[in-house]
């Protein structure tokens, strides 16, 4: 298959989106399986998460096109992204995640879980989509690197792309946790690893030590979270029955996955993070406030082994008569004191409008809530009857970087199916103000945000009458293609 060079300024520039950077992190642990141990004996002090390779200040960065030639069609929706240097060129490629088009689309109830009948949706599954790029930043779409052999290949609504390197060959893989589209019983995961040709081989049946289970994993993070000097993955659960909250797949220093049961508190978002500054990596939880079932919103802390017993919490400030579902959470050291403070995601019910919310780290498990900073606000008497609503708009993925090069860390925010929030920028002030930059008003350059001159109103209103008629004519032939 031939390659396909895109320059990205001629994408940016047909699809309306305008130019935002990201802030890297990383922290990452391991653990071990109650019948596997590790084969690393040696302890760290500090545990690496993967939130240092999402934010590296030392990869370049750019706002790479929302649904690039050929992803835009493989995947229904989706077109969640990761920025790293996978082939080790020195420049930023970008890795592309999202939905299989299936062919049995019948939309019923309220939510995903209804979108082929109640049923699983049946068709071609996709395999994720690499980028790589070069010093212009030029994206070339390089499907002959990712290698898939099982006999049901490729993602059924691939949520989170855990990147790190898994293996310890100095090159990164990812794990992709996948929930599935069409119900809420959850799909199984995909987990590329890099070979010594250069490919990233889909490796589940070989270093997975479950490789078809199969979990609604909502939330994921992939940091060291035992301290041996790998990476580990956890991911989210949610049937009862199962006996935890969260799995562990703790890394064997080989790169194969044992998983166990670790603890946890039943959520929808996931990060990890040193949060008490005692070198190991608590998990951060975010939940649907709406539901008693899944309302907790906090910090569940590590044992020092990588287990997260559920009465060691603590619990942040929740915002759920408005603002109660809580897709993504990330951290970063807002205000230079040393230690990570907390941003979430939040949507309204049903997912009507979007939302941050900034908590700072006052040390010793104390924390302080700098409240809601809204992006996109529904009228005040529009009642949503599904999650595929006019105003469904949330925030996907939460980066960070210092934008303007004042000093302190500025927030990049993603969202791959709104053109409203996608890219929009959170100029940090250093004491938990900021300046809110909407993607039509601000670029980056050399990974610099590049504020516009101020548009009149009328500009504006032609700019949304443009990105409405897109939006809509998306709308139509999505729905075309699932007659």
């Amino acid at each position: 298959m031939k390659k396909l060079t895109i320059p990205l300024t001629l994408l940016i520039s047909i699809s309306l989106i305008g130019t935002a950077s990201a802030l890297t992190f990383s922290n990452s642990s391991n653990n071990n399986n109650s019948s596997s141990k590790s084969t690393q004996s040696t302890k760290v002090d500090v545990a690496v998460a993967g939130i240092s390779i999402e934010n590296d200040p030392n990869l370049e960065f750019f706002k790479p096109p929302q649904k690039p030639y050929p992803t835009g069609k493989l995947y229904w929706f989706g077109y969640k992204w990761q920025m790293a240097d996978f082939n080790k060129d020195g420049y930023s490629d970008v890795l592309y995640i999202g939905v299989m088009n299936p062919n049995n689309v019948e939309w019923t109830g309220e939510d995903t879980s209804g979108l082929c009948g109640g049923g699983k949706c049946k068709g071609k599954k996709p395999l994720p989509s690499l980028y790589l790029g070069d010093a212009n930043n030029k994206l070339t779409y390089s499907p002959e690197l990712l290698i898939d052999n099982r006999e049901d290949s490729g993602m059924s609504l691939g949520y989170r792309a855990l990147v790190a390197d898994y293996n310890k060959d100095d090159i990164l893989d990812f794990y992709i946790a996948d929930t599935a589209v069409g119900t809420h019983n959850g799909f199984r995961d995909s987990y590329y690893l890099s070979q010594p040709n250069g490919t990233w081989l889909e490796s589940s049946e070989t270093h997975l030590s479950h490789s078809n289970f199969e979990v609604f994993d909502h939330g994921g993070a992939t940091g060291d979270i035992d301290n041996d000097g790998d990476m580990d993955v956890v991911i989210t659960e949610l049937k009862w029955k199962t006996g935890t909250a969260l799995w562990c797949l703790i890394n064997d220093g080989t790169g194969y996955l044992n998983k166990r049961k670790c603890g946890g508190i039943f959520s929808f978002a996931l990060e990890l993070a040193d949060m008490d500054g005692d070198g190991d990596l608590d998990v951060l939880l975010g939940a649907h406030e709406f539901e008693k079932s899944t309302d907790f919103t906090g910090i569940v802390w590590n044992d020092g082994r990588g287990n997260f017993n559920k009465h060691n919490k603590t619990r942040l400030p929740q915002h759920k008569k408005k603002w109660g579902a809580v897709p993504e959470v990330s951290v970063a050291d807002l205000d230079n004191d040393g230690d990570l403070d907390i941003v979430y995601s939040r949507a309204g019910k049903l997912y009507v409008g979007t939302a941050i919310q900034i908590i700072e780290n006052l040390g010793k498990k104390k924390f302080k809530d700098h409240g809601i900073f809204p992006l996109v606000e529904a009228p005040d008497d529009y009642i949503a009857t599904h999650e595929g609503n006019e105003w469904n708009d949330f925030i996907e993925d939460i980066r960070f970087r210092d934008l303007d090069k004042d000093g302190d860390i500025d927030l990049y925010l993603s969202s791959s199916m709104s053109r409203k929030t996608d890219g929009v920028v959170l100029l940090n002030h250093g004491d938990f103000t900021f300046e809110i930059l909407h993607p039509h008003v601000a670029k980056i350059v050399d990974g610099i945000i590049v504020t516009k001159a101020p548009v009149s109103e009328e500009q504006k209103a032609e700019e949304q009458s443009l990105e409405d008629e897109l939006a809509a004519l998306e709308a139509e032939l999505a729905a075309e293609s699932g007659q």
